[in-house]
């Protein structure tokens, strides 16, 4: 049954990140809560995929992106238009020599050439990283499927999952959080090494 949710989800991501055109997936319907984590409250409204719920205020989106490139205009816009105006955290590459370098170091750890490049990261976990444009109102189901399976996505071309207790994928992770989120450099050499030993 596992298997079938993913390959179903993943089909139709690739669907939409190929053509990158698509229709508004379905989930379920908005929800409230007075939930309390640690010693926290969280926010109220959620929404619940398959016995998941997630709350989009915490969710994040980090892009690397061109304004020169019409994929990453519409992205940079819908993104925000979705999960709200602090929801995308953006780095352009025309001219920055920074993201530029970061950039650099995303591809040859992930074989990522083309933006947008995107990541998702609910409430500080980065669980899935995306070459192209995509349908937006799928990031519920990408989620609640990266949660079920404790693993973070990889959709370059072909669907990749990480698994979060897997050593290699965990050190391929964590250079991912750190030049998406971080927007710091990585020693790709050095990851590569890690992630034979």
């Amino acid at each position: 049954m596992k298997k079938t949710g993913i390959i179903v989800l993943l089909l139709a991501l690739m669907m939409f990140t190929a053509g990158c055109t698509g229709t508004k997936s379905s989930v379920s319907k908005t929800q409230t809560s007075n939930t309390v984590s640690s010693s926290r409250v969280m926010p109220e409204k959620y929404v619940e995929v398959e016995g998941v719920k997630i709350y989009p205020s915490l969710i994040h989106f980090y892009m690397y992106g061109m304004k020169t490139c019409p994929h990453c205009r519409h992205m940079h816009q819908l993104i925000p238009q979705e999960f709200g105006k602090d929801s995308l955290t953006y780095y352009e590459l025309v001219n920055n020599k920074t993201n530029q370098k970061l950039f650099s170091q995303l591809a040859q750890l992930t074989g990522i050439t083309g933006v947008p490049a995107i990541a998702i990261t609910y409430n500080g976990t980065l669980y899935a990283v995306i070459e192209g444009e995509f349908n937006v109102s799928s990031t519920f189901e990408i989620l609640a499927t990266a949660m079920k399976n404790n693993g973070t996505f990889l959709f370059v071309g072909k669907t990749y999952l990480l698994p979060h207790n897997d050593k290699k994928s965990r050190i391929l992770i964590n250079a991912l959080y750190r030049l998406f989120v971080k927007h710091e450099p990585v020693d790709v050499q050095e990851v590569i090494k890690e992630m034979k030993s």
